[in-house]
């Protein structure tokens, strides 16, 4: 260990003693003595812009190797800054997508496995049950320690959530570390939650103990729109999943909203920093907003299966190879001096991208119902960040850095996912009698209880409608709509043919698988559609 490691494992980043106190200045007079350190401070202040530039550039240009760059940025400019405790909430999560370097002072993304593929072809391979249901089996196919990111081509026929907002697909991706797989979702979704007009009243807000990080004044709202998809704010999903368990112990919900993001989470610890007079309103309202979001956890516990669908047709890969942009302008002054400093193996010129051909459509149904693994949600405890040297416990015990497990003596937990339904837009049909057919949910209702009905107007007014006129507790949501030629007709038929799964003659209640309703409602559509 140089000496520059063990003075940097006897320092406390997170709250520096303040400035003038007898242990500040004891500290100082400690550092200034010690020349092997000082020169070592030295040396890291020189080297460190050339490994931000080495790890900013040399990644593949994917929409999630753009993003997990940003949060690498995002933390060493804080921790440099401000120390490990000013780290947003996504660190949470992301931070197992990275590795803390002590040499550098820097925590640095791991080694990156990428894939490009038709989320449509994902989805009608889930769907058809072609694979093992068992979480385990990740355990196999997912070397530890490695991130495994999955691009989505999209386009206007790809698969979507239309549900109180339609919600779209960009990348996702998994690190596992032992049992446990920590899991991010880039998603977008049209309308955003909170308008762009309300995006300057929602900036300027500092967190508690974070007063002092402001956003870049360059981003506005115009920055939280996702590439291809102009009017779909980012919305960023993270989980972590239990494969030996078969259960989630934390959820979050990141709004980009330009500026700033707002955070929707069930994660009891990050709560602690809210005044107690505060801290209720701001967990009903957390719990509250991910309701809107359940179809896209649902989504994400479907995608943990990506590496087994890659696994299961080896022979239809194909690998293409990409340069960086650090290989574009290695000719630069800058970037020679950076590849000279750090070397060829911290300098990545050229990436590989393994791609799935996309398979087409097939006269595939363009409505289907995915049922999620039987994932629980539930929270017994949470992970605590310390110093990245200061030794923590994983939940088995076992001795690690960085952070450390808290076992909760109460615990929650929540609905497991449930069946959710994607679409592929399409195009108004006319007609003499025009409307849509809905499929409704409400969270308070027991699973697999549905409402069909039809409506002349938008679906997402009729829910509304019903949830205040049903007086249930949580809001009737939109699951899947069409539109047909004549409304009335197509209702009456659907009713007819799931007249025995039926609660009452008189409500439009349905008990009865969401797969069963879906191809129902298909079957009768397309037969409208084709007599036209």
């Amino acid at each position: 260990m140089t000496p520059f490691e063990r003075r940097m494992r006897g320092l406390r980043f997170s709250k520096p003693p303040p400035r003038g106190s007898l242990e500040a200045i004891h500290l100082e007079k400690i550092m200034e003595m010690d020349i092997a350190f000082q020169s070592e401070i030295k040396a890291l202040e020189l080297r460190i812009p050339h490994l931000v530039r080495a790890e900013m550039m040399g990644g593949s240009g994917l929409q999630l190797s753009k993003l997990l760059r940003t949060y690498f940025l995002e933390y060493a400019e804080r921790f440099v800054k401000h120390g490990p405790h000013s780290f947003p909430t996504s660190f949470n999560v992301v931070e197992s997508f990275m590795s803390f370097i002590p040499a550098d002072m820097l925590f640095h993304l791991r080694e990156e496995a990428e894939h490009l593929l038709s989320i449509n072809d994902y989805f009608r391979w889930y769907e058809s049950n072609e694979i093992p249901r068992e979480p385990r089996i990740l355990e196999d196919i997912l070397t530890e320690g490695k991130i495994y990111s999955y691009e989505m081509v999209s386009d206007a026929s790809s698969f979507r959530i239309c549900g109180d907002s339609q919600q779209v697909f960009a990348a996702v991706g998994f690190v596992r570390h032992d049992y446990e797989l920590s899991c991010l979702l880039l998603a977008g979704e049209d309308p955003p939650l909170r308008p762009d007009k309300d995006v300057p009243r929602l900036h300027g807000s500092a967190t508690l103990g974070k007063e002092k990080i402001v956003a870049h004044p360059d981003y506005t709202s115009r920055d939280r729109y996702l590439e291809g998809y102009p009017t779909f704010a980012k919305v960023i999903v993270l989980s972590r999943f239990d494969l030996h368990a078969a259960k989630h112990d934390v959820r979050y919900i990141n709004l980009d909203n330009g500026p700033s993001f707002e955070v929707l989470t069930d994660d009891a610890s990050m709560f602690d920093d809210i005044p107690p007079n505060r801290r209720e309103s701001y967990r009903a309202t957390a719990l509250s907003g991910l309701e809107r979001y359940n179809d896209l956890f649902a989504a994400l516990a479907s995608m943990i299966y990506l590496p087994a669908f890659f696994a299961a047709f080896p022979k239809s890969i194909h690998e293409l190879e990409v340069a960086t942009e650090l290989d574009a302008v290695r000719d630069e002054k800058d970037i020679r001096q950076t590849i000279k400093e750090l070397g060829n193996s911290r300098c990545i010129l050229r990436r590989v991208i393994r791609c799935f051909p996309i398979a087409g459509e097939l006269d595939a149904a363009r409505q289907i119902s995915i049922e999620p693994p039987q994932m629980e949600f539930k929270c017994d405890g949470y992970w605590k960040a310390i110093n990245p040297q200061e030794v923590g416990e994983d939940k088995t015990g076992i001795k690690i850095f960085g952070r450390t497990w808290v076992s909760r003596h109460e615990s929650w937990s929540a609905q497991s996912p449930q069946s959710f339904i994607l679409r592929q837009p399409d195009s108004e049909p006319g007609g003499t009698n025009p409307g849509v057919i809905y499929i409704q949910r409400s969270p308070a209702l027991e699973p697999n209880l549905y409402k069909i009905g039809s409506t002349k107007r938008d679906a997402k007014n009729r829910a509304t409608e019903l949830s205040s006129a049903t007086g249930v507790p949580l809001p009737f949501g939109v699951l899947a709509s069409w539109s047909v030629r004549d409304c009335d007709l197509v209702e009456h038929e659907v009713h007819q043919k799931l007249a025995a799964f039926r609660i009452n003659p008189r409500r439009e209640f349905f008990r009865a698988e969401l797969s069963i309703i879906v191809r129902t409602i298909e079957d009768i559509v397309k037969c409208e559609s084709s007599s036209r």
